[in-house]
């Protein structure tokens, strides 16, 4: 499944489209391991739960394919194993996270 290239959001007064949102994300997402933040509270979280509120119900599977790419760029790194797996697993919770908060406001 390709991630659809039509796609633009705005956040903090700036735009992006699809590859700037992918760029973020990892961006964001390496960044979370290094500050080491309660979940919730990261700008990844916050970069997320914008964009899914800009992005058409179509085409926020988008986010799913940007965190299966994060997973696997993690992966290709050379960070040490139990590093690899703790990012890995903050990404996906803060990424869950919004997710799941996104959906109960929209219910």
């Amino acid at each position: 499944m390709e991630i659809p290239q039509r796609v633009s959001v705005r956040y903090k007064d700036a735009s992006y489209n699809t590859n700037e949102i992918r760029l973020t994300t990892f961006r964001l997402g390496l960044q979370i391991w290094d500050e080491q933040t309660k979940p919730r509270k990261t700008e990844l979280y916050q970069f997320i739960s914008s964009c899914l509120k800009q992005v058409d119900r179509q085409d926020r599977f988008m986010f799913s394919l940007l965190f299966i790419e994060l997973t696997d760029l993690i992966r290709n790194s050379s960070l040490e194993r139990g590093t690899k797996e703790v990012l890995i697993k903050t990404a996906f919770r803060e990424f869950a996270c919004a997710i799941t908060d996104f959906e109960d406001v929209a219910k």
